[in-house]
């Protein structure tokens, strides 16, 4: 059975490898960005897929690849842009 590692770990752990503090992760309350169900979800598929990486390189490359998506996708018009 594979080991657990605790959420706060984890963050901790995703904010050093994106080079940011662990506040940057949160809204300005001290809560997760988002509260939908949804995000929540999300990120705990994100926090679970980081912790399977265990080569460190590969983690730095799969942050770098997941950081370029992101950015890309901000540039992108949403709803709001069309309203």
């Amino acid at each position: 059975m594979e080991r657990e590692i605790p959420t706060a770990r984890l963050v901790q752990r995703i904010a050093a490898e994106l080079g940011v503090p662990v506040a940057s992760l949160y809204d300005q309350a001290g809560s997760p960005s988002s509260d939908s169900d949804a995000m929540q979800k999300a990120v705990a598929a994100l926090l679970s897929a980081f912790a399977a990486v265990r080569d460190p390189q590969e983690r730095q490359r799969s942050v770098a690849v997941l950081t370029a998506e992101a950015e890309r996708l901000r540039d992108l018009p949403d709803a709001s842009d069309k309203a």
